[in-house]
């Protein structure tokens, strides 16, 4: 009896081995090409360039661990405002734009995503902005009423003369 191609595997094959999409040759989870024909595997790949670049320009927020799906990339939201995080995410592009392409597909090649979780740190983040813009507004009109306060002139405006 022949095995059928499009039967599914059984409960035992699921956790230690998939199959190719073009052979359905066996494969472990983690192997970016099909030794039996050659066939690149990366369906979940990241793109190494976007990740740089995510990370030297939004890395204080942890912007790019949340595209390579690490969800300690909250850690770089909580602390953004101490610095830490943009001297690390910079160093952190450094090292990704460097590193080659082969060592890349090994490590972030198959990056398993939720996007439910995604979603969660999207709001997660906007409440965080939200918080720190409203503090900054309020410490601006706080600001503006003392001055006032001291200075009752800043009330009056300011006549035009023809």
């Amino acid at each position: 009896m022949h095995a059928q191609p499009y039967q599914p595997p059984t409960s035992s094959d699921v956790a230690e081995c998939v199959y190719c999409r073009y052979c359905a040759g066996p494969l472990t989870p983690v192997d970016n090409q099909c030794p039996q024909c050659g066939a690149k595997q990366n369906l979940n790949a990241k793109n190494r360039v976007l990740a740089g670049l995510l990370a030297l320009f939004l890395g204080g927020l942890g912007i790019h661990r949340f595209y390579l799906g690490q969800w300690w990339g909250v850690f770089y939201l909580l602390f953004y405002w101490t610095g830490i995080p943009s001297i690390a995410s910079f160093i952190e592009a450094i090292m990704f734009l460097c590193r080659d392409q082969a060592t890349w597909l090994a490590e972030y090649g198959n990056v398993k995503h939720s996007s439910l979780f995604n979603v969660f740190l999207g709001v997660l983040m906007s409440l965080i902005l939200a918080t720190t813009a409203l503090a900054a507004y309020a410490t601006y009109v706080a600001y503006i009423t003392y001055q006032q306060r001291l200075d009752p002139l800043l009330l009056q405006p300011l006549e035009r003369t023809y």
